[in-house]
């Protein structure tokens, strides 16, 4: 069982010293919740490949390991080009995990 610290409550802080705090408390997992520099609420992700380098490296410095990726779009409902939005910002989401 893995036992991870969903990272929403410390959103505000930048990608590594988000990842750093984690590892301070203790914990090697994170649940990485949406975040305003990598993928935020209901919006395009935002994740460029230097954030994503910057996390990686932040991960490998602590050892922490990313347990879940959540990503909150509205791929579903009435409205089709809503859901087809949503759906190429989930694509996206993906392909910039790396």
């Amino acid at each position: 069982m893995k036992i991870a610290f969903d990272v929403d409550v410390i959103k505000d802080l930048g990608v590594t010293r988000m990842v750093h705090q984690v590892a301070e408390w203790g914990y090697k997992y994170i649940e990485q919740s949406p975040h305003p520099q990598i993928n935020p609420f209901y919006k395009h992700p935002r994740a460029s490949r230097e954030i994503m380098a910057e996390y990686k490296q932040a991960l490998r410095d602590t050892g922490v390991e990313i347990s879940s990726f959540i990503c909150v779009y509205r791929w579903s409902g009435p409205d089709e080009l809503r859901r087809q939005a949503a759906v190429k910002k989930l694509e996206t989401a993906d392909r910039n995990r790396g």
